[in-house]
């Protein structure tokens, strides 16, 4: 629904449901996760009792003592897309990649759910991506991961241990860098 006028919704009323749905999402994750390991949930705006108000200082200490850490409710601000709010916080805290999961197993020519003569790609560079318009991420959050060196890797988030996969140094997706 973000940054998308549905049904008569005003943009910015939809941009806040869309805020308020990545702490949902968040809050899933932490729960699904937290029966593992050790997770710090923190959001972009606090809800007392809820989820933590993100902190660099807060986050890079969970991420020094090997804890998981969950990141939601975008930059808490309307008009930026939850790929901007990743791109940023990897730069705020020097991460060596972000991870973008989707419904497909990497970057295409096209969609290859509407043409199956999409040719994938297993490396790209930044400015290929954005040349040939494949709209991975905004441009927003390429030109932060670009200036940043901050490789974008994407992976069918829907294929079984395909996260653990990637984690583990597997080399699944495609890569932008």
């Amino acid at each position: 629904m973000r940054g998308k006028t549905v049904a008569g919704v005003d943009r910015r009323i939809a941009d806040r449901i869309g805020l308020i749905s990545t702490v949902i999402n968040g809050l899933f994750l932490e729960n699904l996760l937290n029966k593992s390991t050790n997770v710090l949930h923190l959001s972009s705006f606090p809800i007392p009792g809820i989820v933590e108000s993100y902190s660099q200082e807060r986050a890079l200490n969970t991420l020094k003592s090997n804890h998981l850490l969950i990141l939601s409710g975008g930059t808490g601000s309307l008009y930026f897309t939850t790929d901007t709010a990743a791109a940023l916080r990897a730069a705020e805290l020097a991460a060596d990649v972000i991870v973008k999961g989707t419904k497909v197993d990497g970057v295409y020519s096209a969609d290859p759910q509407k043409n199956p003569k999409a040719v994938k790609y297993d490396k790209i560079t930044y400015a290929q991506a954005l040349n040939r318009n494949l709209k991975i991420l905004d441009s927003t959050a390429f030109a932060l991961c670009q200036e940043n060196k901050i490789p974008i890797i994407v992976i069918n988030i829907f294929k079984p241990h395909s996260l653990k996969m990637v984690l583990s140094g597997k080399k699944i997706g495609s890569k932008i860098c």
